[in-house]
This record gives C-alpha cells, structure tokens and sequence, in this order.
C-alpha cells in the first residue's frame, strides 16, 4: 500500500507542477486528468484510514481543519444572508480541491516525506526545462524563426496561456519556475536561478517576478551577508523598473479593475460584514470572483475567513524562518509566502496549484522537526528523505 500511495503522489505532483491550470488538453475534449487523480486520491484517502495507515499528528489535524472549514464557513454565510445557491456553489467550486489535503497530510511519515521530496525534486526539473523552451523560444521568435501567428492559433485554444502583445506569453504552470527558482537560490544554485528569472522577465509578468523576487530576498537575509543582500535589493529594483517600462500602458486597464474592486469593497463592508462576509455567492461589482484573493476572502468571508486562511500560512512561516536550520523549511516557508504574495495580483493560492502547496506546507510541519538555535553558516539539507 505504501508503493501504491507513493505511486499517486508522484501522479498528483507531476501534473499540478506540468498541468498548471489543468485545462493544457481542453481543445482536445479529454476528460480532465486531474479530476481523476483527484478521485483516486480521496478512494485511496478513505482506504488508508479504513487500514489505519493514515495518521497524523493534533497541530496537522487542526491546520488542515482550518483549511477546510473556510469554504465551509463561507457557504454557511451565504446560505445565512440568503444569496443565490448557484452563485454559492461557484464560489465553491475551485474549493473542492482542498479535500486532496486529507491524503497528503493524513499519511503514513515515509509517504509524507516522500510527497515533500518529489514535490520539491519534480519543481525543479520543471523550472529547468520550461525556462530552457521558453527563452529558446523567445530567441527564436525574435530572430524570425518563429511564427508567432501559428503558435498563437495552436496555443490560444486553451485557457491556460495568456499572450503578449509582442509574442511573449504566460502559461499557469510558470507559477512553478517562480517557485523553483527560490528553491535553486536557498540552494545557492545561482545559475539556475539566474536561468528561471530571466525566463519569468521575459513572459512579462509583474506579479510572479516580483514575488520570486521577494521570496528570494527573504531567503538571502537568512543565508547571505548585508552585502549580497544589498546587492540583490539593488538588482531586483532594477529589474522591476525595467518590467514596469516593457510592460508599459498594458499593466493600466487590470490595474484599474483592481482598484475600483479595493473601493467598492471599502465602501460597501459594514461593521458587521467586515468580521462575518457577506457569504459565499455574493458578487463584487458583477462578478462572483476577482483576481485580488485575499481582497475576495475579505469581502465574502470577513475577518474571520482571512484568521482561516492566514493560520496555516504563519504556523508554517513562522517555523521555517524564524526557528528551523533546515534549508527544506526555509524554502517551503518561502515558497508559501509567494503564492500568497502572487495572488494579490492573480488567484493562485485558492487553485489547486496553491492548494496543493499548503497541503505540502502543512505536511513539511512534521516531516523536518524545527531545530534551535538558528546559524545561517550551518544551514543544513537534510537527507530525512
């Protein structure tokens, strides 16, 4: 049984990470993968415990009920203030996928450990071999090699790329070579993490960069010197003015959407909304989602549902940065802070993309114990595999 849950977790892992949004084969018409592996993995959930092979520990148990309980609480407030039950259940929705973290969290140790290895493992070859294709293809779009033209009509028949102007384009996987590319700097591998950033520049995506690069600065003041930290500010200030000045005017209309969200959200909350929400199915100005997640959690889940969500991210965070030497909590500690920093400007934490890397979070808790005393000159890899 261990082989088998071993087996599904590679599954689950490599298409989160090369699936992206899971919609790479819409055109085609094929059934989803995901939902499948989705499937498979709450059967084998419900074995596992009827085998007593799912175990856990009361800190996991009450994280991932914290998890679970929002998109719960949310549908209560809505039922409560009598919205719509269809705008409800599409609120809900992209919430089903939270129930994977049963199986991640809820395993045997040797199945945890391995499911932090693989996730982390599999994220960097991805990060690597999307950002050699991508650059490739850059290079070659710009020497004429290319017709974008024809990549943009086979392409554009998924959701899951958005295009550029000028031929650049962002998949919903790349959210991982942001990831990887932390995880290839806490690892000092600076050519690989040169490779990754110079792959996200040049898709032309404010949010995941500047995030990468927030991470990567939090991860520098643990491991590196007030010179190479400077340095690094320095650059990465630099590299964001650049992005601003490429992406130019393009970045004002989703800017502005954003904005007119903020205001109608701060004006429309009263006293009592902004501790309970309005409730899952409520809409802001029109549309039952938003790209600003913690903004859309404020707005339909109130200060409640940002206590529920913000739990699990500031237990990991603060065990990985503040009191452990491993460099594996580090990186998932930063890797959290990016998803929940990319989705101030884009809804990623609340997919499955972002789902599946709290339930990681949660699981790495246990899977590498805190050490004491803190030494950024004896960060260790642990091979507590």
């Amino acid at each position: 049984m261990i082989n088998l849950n071993k087996i599904l977790l590679f599954l689950l892992t490599f298409e989160i990470i090369f699936g992206g949004g899971g919609r790479m084969f819409e055109p085609l018409g094929i059934f989803p993968v995901r939902y499948l592996l989705f499937a498979l993995a709450l059967a084998l959930f419900v074995f596992n415990v009827i085998t007593k092979l799912s175990k856990t520990t009361p800190r996991n148990l009450f994280l991932v009920s914290s998890v679970l309980f929002l998109p719960l609480y949310g549908v209560i407030v809505g039922v409560m203030v009598g919205n719509s039950l269809t705008d409800i259940l599409f609120d809900l929705q992209p919430y089903i996928y939270t129930l994977v973290i049963l199986f991640l969290c809820f395993n045997d140790m040797s199945i945890r450990k391995y499911a932090l290895y693989i996730f982390l493992k599999t994220t960097k070859y991805y990060a690597i071999i999307a950002s050699c294709v991508y650059i490739a293809y850059i290079i070659l779009l710009r020497v004429g090699v290319i017709n974008f033209g024809y990549v943009y009509s086979i392409l554009s028949t998924s959701s899951e790329f958005f295009f550029r102007p000028g031929g650049a384009f962002f998949a919903k996987s790349f959210f991982f070579i942001g990831v990887g590319a932390i995880i290839f700097f806490s690892e000092k591998k600076n050519y690989l993490f040169l490779l990754c950033m110079m792959a996200l520049f040049l898709t032309e995506t404010r949010g995941v960069f500047l995030f990468t690069g927030v991470a990567a600065l939090i991860v520098s003041c643990r491991i590196n010197s007030f010179i190479k930290n400077f340095s690094l500010v320095s650059i990465a200030i630099i590299a964001c003015v650049a992005l601003l000045i490429i992406v130019g005017g393009r970045a004002g209309d989703s800017d502005s959407v954003r904005l007119n969200d903020f205001y109608y959200i701060v004006k429309g909350m009263t006293s009592t909304s902004l501790i309970f929400g309005e409730g899952f199915g409520s809409a802001i100005l029109g549309r039952g989602r938003i790209e600003v997640v913690p903004l859309e959690l404020l707005y339909k889940t109130g200060a409640i549902g940002i206590f529920l969500s913000m739990l699990p991210l500031l237990v990991v965070i603060y065990k990985g940065i503040v009191k452990s030497s491993r460099i594996e909590d580090l990186q998932v500690s930063c890797i959290l802070i990016f998803a929940a920093g990319v989705s101030l400007t884009n809804p990623f934490l609340y997919t499955p993309m972002g789902i599946y890397i709290i339930g990681i979070a949660i699981l790495s808790l246990e899977v590498y114990r805190p050490v004491a005393n803190f030494n950024k000159n004896n960060l260790t890899i642990s091979d507590n595999r």
